[in-house]
């Protein structure tokens, strides 16, 4: 065997990234060596503060190790040299892959190295000290081999990527969603050949049953359980099999009829125009379950909403207004005699580098008086809220829903807006708030979600 084989063998076995196969499946995506499963890690290494890799004596034989590794793949100095997509300059490099076009800071290179003595595979937990980090910090050799990006550190050290990851996890205005959201008002809804819908057993039973509900949440903003035990016990099963509940002032959850059990229209049976719910906390329920369990007389059905779809028209109609209603920080609130509840944010976010719609914080009825707006934005601010609420109240912006005992309805309180028509009669109604990072992280699991 020679010598030059014997040190690629030792590469490899040091650097885990090179056992992985080329390319991977959409749902893989990353090389383990940057996602390794926190059961699965082969060994683990924790060196807080280590500047060396776990395999310092390869790293020792520079002149013999070089050869070898340039025999694999062509290296290029930091000074402006080009290797296929690679280029670098002074304080960075940037990548060209397919239709992407990565800028990668150094410092931020060196910061993000998940070899086993940077980064602890088996906590998912970053082990270097980023305060003692060289802010001009540049490699010595650089090389790229369209999937993996390979770098050598002044002291010898080693950090490779694959590209998936740096698709995922650095800054650029192209990140996707592996689910495409479909926005949607009536017309489009009408032609959804396969609803948002479960059964009950499948959701239950299956991880593909939860999954495809994960996956309607992903894409319409609601999904709903159907054929579910029809009562309070029922709604909690289906509720939890996603996540745990969220409790908050109003229980851990809830089964109640129009009897102003709290100061709150919902429980009256007056009609409510679409809204979100949780305007009035820093960071609203992620999700919102409704069981209707009985109606005995006319009119309550459930009204939804796509608040996405409502401010993405608004944008393309009227980008004035909606610049003002994602740059203006407002207050909303929750006032009874034992609650004093007050938030502060924008009612259309958006995520700070794709620039799509991120959150939707619209609740009319919470809204605090304007604090928080100077005088002379005001007439502004009312001028753009207007022309929102005008598209979100359009007919045909509007789904209506007639919900019976064993429909359990989910629906994406950061993207999708529930209301209902008045009613007569009995109607009692169960539910319960579910965390939002929670049932994003069930989507991310599922490799439905990554932003």
């Amino acid at each position: 065997m020679s010598t030059n084989t014997k040190l690629l063998q030792q590469l490899f076995k040091c650097t885990s990234i090179f056992q992985q196969p080329i390319r991977l499946s959409a749902v893989q995506s990353v090389s383990s060596l940057h996602t390794l499963p926190r059961e699965s890690s082969p060994r683990q290494h924790v060196f807080l503060g280590a500047r060396h890799h776990s395999c310092p004596s390869i790293f020792r034989q520079p002149d013999s190790l070089k050869a070898v590794y340039r025999s694999c793949s062509s290296f290029v100095s930091p000074q402006g040299s080009r290797n296929r997509d690679i280029t670098l300059n002074k304080e960075e490099l940037s990548v060209r892959y397919g239709h992407y076009h990565l800028d990668l800071p150094y410092v931020w290179l060196r910061d993000h190295c998940r070899c086993d003595v940077c980064y602890n595979h088996q906590t998912c937990q970053k082990n270097i000290d980023n305060f003692e980090q060289d802010l001009d910090i540049r490699p010595t050799e650089v090389s790229f081999d369209s999937t993996v990006l390979t770098i050598e550190w002044p002291d010898k050290h080693l950090t490779s990527y694959n590209i998936d990851w740096l698709l995922e996890n650095t800054y650029h205005d192209q990140h996707r969603d592996r689910v495409e959201r479909v926005l949607w008002n009536k017309a489009i809804m009408a032609t959804v050949t396969e609803q948002p819908m479960v059964p009950y057993k499948d959701f239950m039973e299956t991880e593909d049953g939860l999954k495809e509900h994960v996956k309607n949440l992903m894409k319409y903003g609601f999904s709903v359980v159907t054929q579910a035990p029809p009562s309070h016990e029922g709604t909690l099963a289906v509720s939890q099999r996603l996540t745990f509940l969220q409790p908050t002032f109003f229980g851990p959850s809830w089964s109640f009829t129009s009897d102003m059990a709290f100061g709150d229209t919902a429980y009256t049976t007056l009609g409510l125009g679409a809204h979100t719910d949780n305007t009035y906390f820093m960071s609203p329920s992620g999700i919102q379950v409704f069981h209707v369990l009985e109606h005995q007389g006319t009119g309550g059905e459930t009204l939804l909403v796509d608040g996405f779809f409502a401010a993405e028209t608004l944008r393309r109609d009227n980008p004035t207004a909606f610049k003002c209603l994602s740059e203006t920080v407002v207050a909303h609130e929750f006032y009874d005699s034992d609650h004093r509840v007050r938030s502060l944010g924008t009612v259309l976010s958006v995520h700070p580098t794709t620039k799509k719609m991120f959150s939707i914080r619209f609740n009319p009825y919470d809204r605090s008086p304007l604090h928080t707006v100077p005088p002379d934005q005001i007439k502004k601010f009312y001028k753009s809220y207007a022309a929102l609420t005008e598209e979100i109240r359009k007919p045909e912006s509007e789904v209506w829903l007639k919900l019976k005992p064993g429909m359990v309805l989910f629906v994406d309180n950061w993207r999708v807006m529930h209301g209902r028509s008045s009613f007569t009669g009995l109607r009692r109604v169960s539910g319960c708030y579910l965390p939002r990072d929670d049932w994003f992280g069930k989507a991310r699991l599922f490799g439905l979600q990554n932003l």
